[in-house]
């Protein structure tokens, strides 16, 4: 029988439209079963207007790149820089990577906030060589997600500002997740066209996917980013480093490059070292900021340089 005074064909278009629901939430769960609630419906109107919002920040110019720096082990010194972005909202103020990336990955709009994000990484690392010589960083490191490498002519995009900005593939490091490219498909030929032209991949968060070791035969890899849930064991009560051991036996092996992501104490570092990991980054080294490269002028030239 209709429920709430809708006629039959109502009621089935919204049984349907809760199963709609209820579907983009399983998906957006990793798959698992999810039945529908009226909180679903809220869930998804926030998610909506958090698109709209992205979308006037984007044309607005509310969001910001910041950079991390990757240090080599063997001296601490900076060897190179990850690109993370920032938004922060007129009304909501900072809003977390992990609550707008996903959504912007739903809607579509990662492909347009990505290619501003590596355009303007690439305009910084040119800008950082021009001043600063052979004290600017190596390569600058850029994450692009699964709906990007998707995306026709992503690499030819890639190419372009390369070229625009001056800067050779090998400045370029491409971070991608093994569950973008698990699927093969469209994904695995964007990273094997950017890496045929000379710039190099990262295979990030290793370990916390599909963890499949064939992938790194199969891609063409250069560089494995230990996920920090595996650095964190390392000074945990009762735990071993087993998989930070092993992985770095992988990479020599393999001829890959590690580096250990969210290192936070000495005593991290130091294992590390002593493991045979050359390049690590985290808050022990420097937080993620505008510009963590340039030296910082001294009070005096600061308040010279403002008269």
């Amino acid at each position: 029988t209709p429920a709430g005074g809708l006629d039959g064909r109502a009621c089935a278009a919204e049984l349907i439209r809760r199963a709609d629901t209820a579907r983009y939430a399983a998906k957006a769960a990793g798959g698992r079963l999810v039945e529908y609630t009226p909180e679903l419906d809220e869930r998804a109107e926030a998610a909506e207007q958090l698109g709209a919002d992205l979308r006037h920040s984007l044309d607005d110019g509310h969001f910001q790149v910041f950079y991390q720096p990757i240090i080599d082990l063997r001296d601490e010194r900076t060897v190179a820089v990850e690109a993370l972005v920032r938004w922060t909202h007129p009304v909501r103020g900072p809003v977390s990577p992990t609550t707008f990336i996903p959504v912007a990955e739903d809607n579509g709009l990662i492909v347009e906030l990505g290619e501003w994000i590596m355009r303007t990484a690439c305009r910084q690392l040119a800008t950082w060589r021009s001043t600063l010589g052979a004290d600017a960083p190596l390569y600058i490191s850029v994450n692009v997600s699964p709906r990007q490498l998707s995306e026709p002519g992503f690499p030819a995009v890639l190419l372009a500002i390369l070229a625009e900005t001056g800067l050779e593939p090998a400045a370029l490091l491409v971070e991608v997740t093994e569950t973008a490219i698990f699927g093969g498909g469209t994904a695995i030929e964007a990273v094997e066209t950017l890496h045929r032209a000379g710039i190099r991949i990262a295979l990030d968060d290793f370990g916390t996917g599909h963890s499949s070791l064939g992938l790194l035969r199969t891609v063409p890899v250069d560089v494995l980013k230990v996920d920090k849930s595996f650095v964190d064991e390392i000074i945990e009560p009762g735990r071993r480093a087993v998989i930070v051991d092993a992985l770095i036996h992988v990479c020599t092996g393999l001829d890959l490059r590690a580096v250990a992501e969210g290192v936070e104490t000495a005593e991290q570092a130091d294992y590390l070292r002593k493991l045979g990991y050359h390049y690590a980054q985290g808050y022990h080294f420097g937080r993620p900021a505008p510009d963590p490269i340039t030296p910082a002028l001294p009070a005096s030239a600061a308040r010279g340089a403002g008269r």
